[in-house]
């Protein structure tokens, strides 16, 4: 092991001692199996320095800006623990049918693959390809492991459900009139997507190790146990029925879900009108809206034994835990943007007074996560 990557994993051993991070586990098991809270409500500080899904990075400029990161927020007694995480390129399942990455400015996508039925009925079952992105994560992730020892645990990469990958690789439009016009053709193509998604997260969790693995990328700053399924980001949710939903979409989450042993998903937008439908789909353990907030889902009938993934800032913390508590939520909470001072500079250069400001919401937020 490098001598600049043991020094920074002394440092994170001293930041995060065994007792911290088994409160902390406790915590987060507690939530995701319905318990009842060890001390207080989890919740965690949104990055500090490092955007996870945004930034594009070699495997050595990751390591070492998440090992700086780790050390940088050890300090704050939040739910945070220390695990690794690649990125998110809405490309990556794509890319194991053969598809290749667009890149435009700081946007990600694939290149359409299927241009008419005879190329859906030409498709062959994914794989991870030499060269391929889904690869590169691969090989990511084998360096955390193998640069640090394999004393750090480590992510899944951002994961892009059947239904999406499916639109990439067809076009949506194609794609969800498929399932009224050509439904045998639709159901082929969902079935080699969500087949490419189970091979994934398992070829992620080999390279990694069962030990080691962390099943969540909802969202990569978090922690979930073992045993609580697969992630999945399924954001065309929001231009579907319920009715459509539940038709199209729960039976491949769902599938995913049985061989997982649960699945949490993720859609950007406001996605109200199906969540009757998505309360309904078998194996379902978790949600993240991107652009609703827990009021919302609320308000349209979230069932509440689901865990709620979600964002608040500091100016609405009081109001979100009020409502966790008030409504019974299992609720897994951010809170975005660090809870640091207004310049969000690197903790070395932050004054006294900075880190007094960083201390009392510290205090407040533990005041009122309590039970």
């Amino acid at each position: 092991m490098r001598d600049e990557i043991k020094r920074r994993l002394e440092q994170i051993n001293e930041l995060y001692p065994k007792s911290r991070l088994e409160k902390s586990k406790e915590r987060w098991r507690r939530l995701w199996h319905g318990e009842k809270p060890l001390d207080r409500l989890p919740f965690v500080a949104y990055p500090l320095t490092v955007a996870y899904y945004d930034d594009v990075d070699t495997p050595e400029q990751r390591l070492m800006r998440s090992l700086d990161e780790f050390i940088w927020r050890g300090f704050f007694a939040d739910d945070f623990i220390p695990v690794f995480f690649t990125g998110c390129r809405q490309a990556t399942i794509p890319s194991m049918f053969g598809a290749k990455e667009v890149v435009v400015g700081s946007d990600y996508s694939a290149v359409r693959l299927l241009h008419t039925p005879e190329d859906l009925d030409r498709l062959e079952p994914a794989r991870v390809l030499p060269g391929s992105l889904a690869e590169s994560w691969l090989r990511m992730q084998q360096y955390f492991v193998e640069e640090t020892d394999g004393q750090m645990p480590v992510h899944v990469t951002d994961m892009q459900g059947p239904v999406d990958v499916a639109g990439q690789l067809w076009g949506y439009d194609n794609l969800l009139a498929a399932a009224y016009v050509d439904p045998d053709r639709y159901f082929r193509l969902l079935t080699l997507t969500s087949d490419a998604f189970i091979h994934f997260w398992n070829a992620q969790k080999e390279v990694i190790g069962q030990e080691r693995f962390v099943g969540t990328h909802l969202f990569a700053w978090d922690w979930i146990p073992e045993d609580c399924g697969a992630t999945l980001s399924a954001d065309s949710m929001v231009m579907v029925s319920p009715d459509y939903y539940e038709a199209y979409y729960a039976p491949f989450h769902s599938k995913i879900g049985e061989v997982f042993g649960g699945f949490t998903v993720h859609s950007c937008g406001d996605f109200s009108k199906a969540i009757p439908a998505i309360n309904r789909t078998p194996h379902i353990r978790g949600i993240n809206a991107g652009q609703m907030s827990v009021e919302q889902l609320v308000e349209n009938g979230i069932d509440k034994r689901l865990v709620i993934i979600a964002n608040s800032g500091m100016d609405d913390a009081d109001r979100l835990f009020s409502l966790i508590k008030s409504e019974h939520l299992r609720a897994d909470v951010t809170i975005h943007p660090w809870p640091c001072n207004e310049n969000r500079g690197r903790p070395q250069f932050w004054t006294k007074e900075d880190r007094l400001f960083v201390k009392r919401n510290e205090e407040h937020l533990l005041e009122l996560a309590s039970v």
